[in-house]
């Protein structure tokens, strides 16, 4: 992986208008996983992380007939937990040396809260959007500036 973002540094940074790279990442990893990824963010100066994308686990799951669906990626609910996890494992190992996106299980404005607390820059609402609806950003957001105020 380090060879292929070290190649596309070297293209995009030879654009006349370079574009921000970011590497997402499955909450699969394991913690030795998440090391090399800690590594290859700093030895390839990517721009940002997005921890995490879809998981293959269907570890926890009540709805039946799942597994039969196929081994596609899940999102949304169920990835909450393991999401945070992520998130604060690499910000804590990274010590704060890139920005990371959370993304995966935020239906809240408790579960955006967890992410940024966890050491995340930025969330990415996508599931709970489409599940919540679009007001959900606009009551993160209002929590975000309530916390900035005190």
């Amino acid at each position: 992986m380090t060879k292929l973002l070290l190649g596309l540094q070297v293209k995009n940074n030879a654009k006349p208008k370079r574009k921000p790279i970011f590497l997402k990442i499955a909450p699969d990893l394991t913690n030795e996983q998440l090391d090399d990824i800690v590594s290859i963010m700093s030895e390839c100066r990517i721009d940002a992380l997005v921890a995490t994308n879809t998981t293959l686990s269907r570890e926890g799951l009540k709805t039946s007939g799942v597994a039969e669906m196929g081994a596609g990626g899940l999102s949304g609910k169920p990835l909450t937990k393991r999401a945070t996890e992520v998130v604060k494992y690499l910000h804590d190992k990274s010590k704060g040396t890139f920005p990371i996106v959370a993304s995966g299980g935020i239906h809240s404005v408790a579960d955006a809260m967890e992410k940024l607390d966890a050491g995340a820059t930025l969330i990415e609402l996508y599931t709970g959007f489409i599940y919540e609806g679009p007001l959900l950003a606009k009551r993160v957001c209002k929590e975000i500036i309530k916390r900035t105020k005190s």
